[in-house]
């Protein structure tokens, strides 16, 4: 079992150092700092000018290596274990629940840690393997604060806010990122899996991580990509569904959160559809794939998306098709479908999309 403590003292004071190291004769501090010596990595040797130290005490002073190193770059390298440790004490809730790996005093302080693990992961370079480690420890940090809006890994519903920032802020950042030095069949896959199975805060919508995706697609390339892998992550949770419809009946919330993460990528592939104006393909696809128990409630959903791109003409074409076959639609989609008639517009905006299904 890991025994280090996060967050308690560990290091001594330079004053405390200074204090005892009075005690050592000569010999004693030859020892010590050959041992310090090699006991540095080669890399953190040359970034601190450590020979020079040794070599020339006055000529490392007077280089500034003795000044203030807040403004350095960040090392990645150094970063990423006390990163990883961070999340594996969070997942096992040691900044929740009393344990002996962390001090009540220091489990609130997390919010501070994880604030400043972004602005340091902010800091490195997109480019190069250390951009690719701070990018990877960028997304597991976003994926670690969107599991504790569903499940508590902190003292709070909305880690997001504690840390002063959007959930869609923090993807953006992500997403931009990863797909910096270019948009490849994995990432996408795998940004795609984050944002269907991201849980949000109180404050955001599903949607609004789908709509954040769907802004850093800016080619027609990137969009075509998104789509396959989505039909292809469908495809894997349907055949899924089927193995578990012939197991004992202990699935129901599985198959719950199996259609919802279906109906995401459906939303995912209508929405990038509409930005190819691949119109009719989009509704197709909506049409045959999105699963909701009642009709009358993807009709609903469809209007409020084609509502959203502001496709009058198929918005009541959709709305006469669906009463063709059946479907009584509720009484503000009847209203708004007489007003579009009337005035070739549609109403204010709010005025039905707020309302709950």
């Amino acid at each position: 079992m890991i025994k280090k403590r996060i967050g308690s003292k560990q290091n001594m004071l330079i004053s405390e150092l200074r204090e005892m190291i009075k005690a050592y004769n000569e010999a004693e501090l030859r020892l010590i700092i050959a041992e310090m010596y090699k006991a540095m990595p080669k890399k953190l040797r040359e970034e601190k000018a450590i020979d020079t130290l040794v070599k020339n005490s006055e000529k490392y002073t007077k280089s500034g290596k003795t000044n203030d190193s807040r403004n350095e770059p960040v090392d990645v390298y150094v970063l990423k274990p006390q990163i990883e440790l961070f999340m594996e004490y969070a997942y096992k809730q040691y900044y929740l629940a009393p344990n002996s790996m962390i001090h009540k005093k220091d489990r609130p302080k997390w919010r501070f840690v994880v604030k400043g693990y972004i602005k340091d992961l902010q800091g490195v370079s997109i480019y190069g393997t250390e951009g690719d480690i701070a990018t990877d420890l960028l997304f597991k940090l976003y994926e670690m604060l969107s599991y504790a809006c569903g499940y508590y890994l902190f003292r709070t519903d909305n880690p997001f806010r504690s840390i002063g920032m959007d959930q869609t802020e923090l993807l953006y950042t992500v997403i931009a990122r990863r797909f910096s030095s270019g948009i490849k069949q994995d990432k996408v896959k795998a940004v795609l899996e984050s944002v269907i199975t991201s849980n949000v805060d109180r404050e955001t919508l599903s949607s609004s991580l789908i709509s954040v995706l769907i802004q850093n697609l800016k080619s027609s390339e990137s969009k075509e990509m998104a789509i396959e892998q989505s039909k292809l992550l469908m495809d894997g949770f349907m055949r899924t569904k089927q193995t578990a419809l012939k197991m004992k009946p202990a699935t129901r919330h599985s198959d719950y959160e199996r259609k919802e993460k279906i109906n995401k990528l459906v939303e995912i592939v209508f929405r990038l559809n509409i930005e190819l104006s691949e119109y009719d393909k989009a509704i197709q696809f909506y049409n045959k794939y999105h699963n909701e128990i009642d009709a009358e409630i993807n009709l609903f959903i469809l209007l409020k998306w084609l509502e959203a791109y502001e496709l009058k003409a198929l918005w009541l074409r959709e709305y006469d098709r669906a009463r063709k076959n059946g479907v009584q639609p509720r009484i503000i989609l009847s209203n708004v479908y007489e007003y579009v008639k009337k005035n070739e517009c549609f109403p204010e905006r709010g005025l039905y999309l707020l309302e709950d299904i």
